[in-house]
């Protein structure tokens, strides 16, 4: 819930929620925030900081085989993933699961 700003305390008062927001927008951007959005059971909705060109390569392909941007990037993952190998992809999900679980 939105905390209700105090219009009394001059400045430093107005600036001080602008300062905290941020600083949880910041952290969401580095991953270290719970800042993501379910959509459905197994969707989440994320940001990610993408080179320039590789996000005009993925909306090229994504045009020009008539998909979503969504659906490109989710079967180069797939193909990376298999790329990587199966006991790899299971190592590195333990390592993260537990590396999460820490936090």
């Amino acid at each position: 819930m939105a905390r209700k700003k105090s219009f009394s305390g001059g400045i430093n008062s107005l600036l001080e929620s602008t300062v905290h927001e941020s600083g949880t927008e910041q952290n969401a951007a580095h991953g270290k925030g719970k800042q993501q959005k379910k959509i459905g059971s197994d969707s989440t909705i994320a940001s990610f900081v993408i080179r320039t060109d590789t996000l005009e390569v993925m909306r090229a392909l994504a045009y020009w085989e008539r998909k979503k941007i969504k659906d490109v990037l989710e079967e180069a993952m797939q193909q990376l993933q298999t790329q990587k190998g199966d006991s790899m992809i299971s190592k590195a999900l333990d390592e993260y699961r537990k590396h999460i679980a820490e936090e």
